[in-house]
């Protein structure tokens, strides 16, 4: 991509809650690297509690920022972020992630690409210390479309952690969805469909590259939370961009719901508790069963099953948070159907599909023998 004038401007969107600790970091990024593009404007849209607010609104003062207040999901706030902006290119970034040198140079390169292009996608990278949650998070998916600048030329969509889009595109397609949950995650896939719908592409950019902590992703509490609040957006995903929706194979949430039902009823009408213990015993046969097909398809040590298993956890927490959400709405949708972005994606997962299916019927030798 070619290089710009400086004369054309930038406005960073930034969504914070209750993280000061974090923004100083990135703030900091800001006036260090931010000096070698002219007409930065940074946006931090706000809705802390009094004290934390306070703490935010000195940092803007010390860094120059713009203090905005707004109550409501990440989706409203990256909206009235919009509404505030002075510059035709808005990146979006997150409260707990840092600047590269050169992350604004690369995306302020947005103004001077074609018509066709609307957006563009770096590269988000983790930093920080490691632990064994860490390790974990690793071995699942959801760190998969933050390297898409890395493997494709135009993303399907783009997360809000290292997104620029053209001010116009925003306005055409009516920025952010602000009916998403408020827990973030969603509405940034959502904006990236809504972007390619519109006719537009959306430009992977390897040398835009964003530093995330991973301070916010290495407890598990926050990761089974984060994970089950992914699943629940991706329910409304499912409902709203229904030309991306395909048939699931059987989730693992789904057949255990299913069984557990059933197991669990048969226990209430003969009053022998007997059955849960075979169920506990069934879901801890799939999972392991999974996770040893895992380790030797990818020749890895089985010494690390208890991790992959703990993956395998996280990835049927995301399940039952599609599940949640779709019983919460009456609907079946959650039981059979997902989301498809492209072909691609269909071929990267068949193996552990497979997988998946193999160790669902091991799980169900098991429970006969147990009968």
């Amino acid at each position: 991509m070619e290089s710009i004038s400086s004369s054309n401007g930038i406005s960073m969107v930034i969504p914070t809650y209750n993280s000061s600790r974090f923004l100083s970091r990135l703030l900091i990024t800001v006036e260090k690297y931010g000096r070698a593009v002219d007409n930065v404007e940074v946006l931090i849209v706000d809705d802390s509690f009094p004290e934390e607010a306070a703490v935010t609104k000195a940092l803007c003062k010390k860094y120059g920022a713009r203090y905005l207040w707004c109550k409501g999901n990440v989706a409203r706030k990256r909206n009235f972020g919009i509404e505030h902006a002075s510059h035709q290119v808005v990146f979006f970034t997150d409260s707990d992630c840092e600047l590269a040198p050169s992350t604004l140079a690369e995306h302020i390169k947005l103004h001077n690409t074609s018509e066709e292009i609307g957006a563009m996608y770096g590269v988000v990278e983790f930093s920080g210390r490691t632990n064994w949650v860490w390790s974990v998070v690793e071995r699942t998916g959801f760190l998969g479309a933050y390297s898409f600048a890395r493997r494709m030329p135009y993303a399907p969509w783009g997360g809000a952690g290292n997104l620029s889009i053209k001010r116009h595109v925003l306005q055409e397609i009516g920025g952010f969805d602000k009916t998403f949950l408020r827990t973030p995650g969603g509405e940034d896939v959502d904006l990236g469909l809504r972007i390619n719908k519109a006719g537009y592409k959306i430009a992977c950019n390897p040398d835009a590259v964003v530093y995330h902590t991973r301070e916010t992703w290495n407890t598990l509490g926050r990761m089974l939370r984060r994970v089950f609040g992914y699943g629940r957006a991706h329910y409304h995903l499912l409902v709203k961009h229904v030309d991306k929706v395909g048939y699931e194979y059987p989730r693992l949430a789904v057949v255990f719901f299913l069984v557990g039902f059933f197991l669990i009823f048969r226990a209430a009408v003969t009053r022998h508790w007997l059955p849960l213990v075979r169920y506990v015993i069934y879901i801890f046969s799939v999972m392991a069963a999974q996770a040893v097909m895992v380790l030797l398809a990818g020749k890895q040590s089985l010494k690390t099953i208890l991790k992959e298993m703990i993956a395998h956890g996280l990835d049927l927490t995301f399940e039952w948070g599609i599940l949640y959400e779709s019983l919460r709405h009456l609907d079946t949708r959650g039981f059979w159907a997902k989301m498809i972005y492209s072909e691609k994606q269909l071929i990267h997962e068949r193996e552990r599909k497979i997988i998946q299916c193999w160790s669902i019927v091991i799980g169900f030798l098991v429970l006969l023998l147990l009968v």
